[in-house]
């Protein structure tokens, strides 16, 4: 292993980085302990049964370019832990002929399609000749199999012909065949270089492969291209040069041809933006200006034969997605119709409902833990209902899974079971539903590398089944190693939904403890089989069974439960930003916390504002300390529809007569300036020219 004890494996580029996205002290650790300064034996014969590898540079002018390597398996060998020799030639026009020589900065990757392992290095070029380079090893390690497609490859006769001249053109923009190349892609390489100490061995070039969803690298115009970037290591190589030296080298390999399209390219990091947002699975994007390119014609003496899509990009979207999520976002909400394709008992309490889009239509991926607002007929009243429930599957693209507990009627007019009731004995399979897109703040941080202790009451279980399935599939992907601990309380077994299902995953996926409580099991329920212990989740539980560590809580459940566990971890010093919440049924904010309904904070200057409830008579003035209009509506004996309580559902949805409102923060889906979401808004003071305040106006 490297002698680590006074150096960081990671430059400040890097380091910036993770602690920019919440994961450098865990990925300090893992990197301490897993970037090595020579090659393991596996990784050793890893390369040498390799029939290619990729390698990149910079240029006299400071320009990464990212090139590829190949002969037959063995061509690649190790004679010793801290070496690496190709014996191969350049292909002919390769953009780094002439530039390698002893101490140039190289990264290089192994991949290999088939098996989709892939293992990087970085070092200096110990020796160059016209059919050998030999490569002195400042760092090496091993990557997850994340997005690649499985490939297998077959050699050609030009194998034996490398660097026979052939066909070149060279490219100041995109044209047609570059164009085509680009936009058919499934994956491409990337080279990157900072370096501003020689003798740091986390400093040099580096050279990574990114995958996708073919056409997931959007061309915008003639120099201009933007692709995804999708979880992964967090080691942030590559995102880690670029914030410090933003260039880029890109290859493009037609697998069809064996064309090879080289670019080299001004970077930008799109660290958030709408398109970043509505692009499932982007942690960022990257953008690229062309400076200058270069298409080799049959240069690849391989063909492949395509086997699988990589299964992670289940959990991808793709940028037809993001254009269609933003033109509804732009038109307003929007309905679509969603049919019910299959039901499935849950429990006595909670059934599971298939949601499918019509024929022809995409679904939009969600993110863990969002929910879906949705609108209904029921046959006992008039107008349509909408409500919210949480998706409780992870993302895969195909349906939404809405697990529904059925609530006794508590009001004649308007009981809060009216949507469960009507969804447990009127909805079947081929019943349509109509909903928006999924939304939602409480979802899973999947960049974080910190142990998740996934909490859940009750049918709080929902999110909680999304998020560890989420988790079960990115250990899939790559197979990370984050510890999960899922613990959920019940009354008992009759009322307890995905019991099975949560037993399942513990016994497949080593990472997982699962533990149930049940408040009150029933003679039917065996302890060690059916649950774990007897009694309530709280803190004294999660102190039995979580070793003391840095964790990222969520918690879903009743008020009491939530209050009490949220209490608790708050008295154990647990930092605000590492317990995210969220009720089941109509949303509210832990009595703790300063949530949107407290604005004295905030606005404590702003000016008191009359109120209208027009619908009502009501007439009332707002301060700040009213907090937000839906909290004013039912100080005064009001209760208008709502859900989220964050201005996401659109369910508080109401009209404006007169006057304007402002938000705490911006809502998802702008309403239009004739419509105020209550649960998250204020009124925004308009004066007459006498500069008397006018009143607001609300259809209430």
């Amino acid at each position: 292993m490297m002698d680590t004890t006074t150096q960081s494996p990671f430059h400040r580029g890097e380091r910036d980085v993770q602690t920019r996205l919440g994961v450098r002290d865990s990925i300090e650790d893992i990197g301490q302990r897993f970037i090595r300064d020579h090659l393991p034996e596996q990784h050793k014969a890893f390369f040498s049964q390799l029939p290619f590898v990729l390698i990149g540079a910079v240029d006299t002018l400071g320009r990464p370019w990212a090139t590829i390597l190949m002969g037959r398996p063995g061509f690649v060998d190790s004679p010793d832990p801290q070496t690496l020799r190709i014996n191969t030639r350049l292909v002919f026009g390769d953009p780094l002929d002439g530039l390698l020589s002893k101490g140039t900065d190289v990264g290089l990757l192994g991949i290999e399609y088939q098996s989709r392992r892939r293992n990087r290095l970085t070092g200096k070029v110990a020796e160059f000749s016209d059919q050998l380079i030999t490569i002195k090893i400042d760092q090496t390690f091993g990557n997850c199999p994340q997005y690649i497609q499985a490939r297998d490859y077959e050699l050609l006769p030009e194998i034996e012909a490398i660097g026979k001249p052939l066909a070149t053109t060279q490219i100041h923009s995109l044209d047609d065949r570059a164009q085509e190349i680009i936009t058919t892609a499934d994956h491409f390489y990337i080279a990157t270089h900072y370096s501003e100490d020689a003798g740091d061995d986390s400093h040099g070039a580096d050279v990574s492969h990114r995958g996708g969803k073919p056409g997931f690298v959007r061309i915008e115009d003639a120099r201009t291209l933007t692709f995804p970037d999708f979880l992964g290591n967090n080691h942030f190589n590559t995102i880690g040069n670029i914030s410090l030296n933003p260039r880029a080298g890109l290859l493009f390999i037609d697998f069809e041809g064996g064309d090879l399209l080289y670019l080299t390219c001004k970077a930008e990091i799109i660290w958030d933006s709408e398109e970043k947002r509505a692009f499932v699975g982007a942690e960022r994007l990257v953008r690229f200006t062309v400076d200058e390119g270069l298409l080799v014609e049959n240069a690849v003496p391989l063909r492949w034969s395509f086997r699988e899509y990589s299964p992670s990009l289940e959990t991808t979207g793709s940028w037809q997605e993001v254009s269609d999520k933003l033109a509804a976002l732009k038109e307003g909400n929007k309905y679509r119709n969603y049919r019910v394709v299959r039901v499935e008992r849950e429990s006595e309490t909670i059934t599971s409902f298939y949601l499918e889009p019509e024929e022809g239509d995409k679904i939009a991926c969600h993110v863990a833990g969002q929910f879906l607002p949705i609108e209904i007929q029921p046959p006992e009243v008039e107008a349509p209902v909408q409500r919210t429930y949480t998706i409780s599957n992870a993302p895969n693209g195909a349906y939404y899974r809405l697990s529904i507990k059925r609530e006794p009627p508590a009001k004649p007019d308007l009981p809060p079971g009216l949507s469960s009731n009507y969804f447990h004995d009127h909805v079947a399979c081929g019943t349509f539903i109509r909903a928006l897109s999924p939304r939602g703040k409480f979802a899973l941080n999947e960049s974080s590398t910190r142990p998740v202790v996934l909490i859940s009451g009750g049918v709080g279980i929902t999110p909680m089944i999304s998020m560890l399935e989420q988790l079960v599939n990115d250990s899939e992907g790559c197979g990370c190693t984050r510890p999960v601990w899922f613990i959920h309380g019940a009354i008992n077994g009759k009322v307890h939904a995905f019991g099975d299902h949560v037993r399942r995953l513990a016994r497949e996926f080593p990472c997982l403890s699962a533990h149930v409580r049940y408040s009150n099991p029933s003679a039917r329920d065996v302890e060690g089989e059916h649950y774990d212990s007897t009694g309530y989740v709280d803190l004294e539980l999660l102190k039995s069974l979580l070793p003391l560590d840095d964790y990222d809580f969520y918690l879903c459940g009743p008020p009491p439960f939530m209050e009490s566990l949220y209490d608790g971890l708050k008295s154990l010093s647990v930092a605000d930003e590492r317990i995210h919440y969220e009720f089941f049924g109509p949303g509210a904010t832990l009595h703790k916390e300063p949530g949107i309904g407290s604005l004295v904070e905030n606005l404590g200057d702003q000016q008191p504002v009359p109120v209208q409830f027009a619908r009502s008579g009501i007439q009332t003035t707002w301060d700040p300390s009213k907090g937000t209009l839906l909290d004013l509506a039912e100080a005064e004996g009001l209760q208008p529809a709502y859900s989220c309580r964050s201005g996401i559902c659109q369910t508080c949805a109401t009209k404006i007569s007169q006057g304007a409102v402002a938000y705490v923060e911006p809502p998802m889906v702008d309403p239009g300036e004739s419509t105020a979401l209550i649960c998250s808004s204020y009124p925004r003071p308009e004066a007459t020219e006498d500069e008397e305040s006018l009143p607001l106006i609300l259809d209430l």
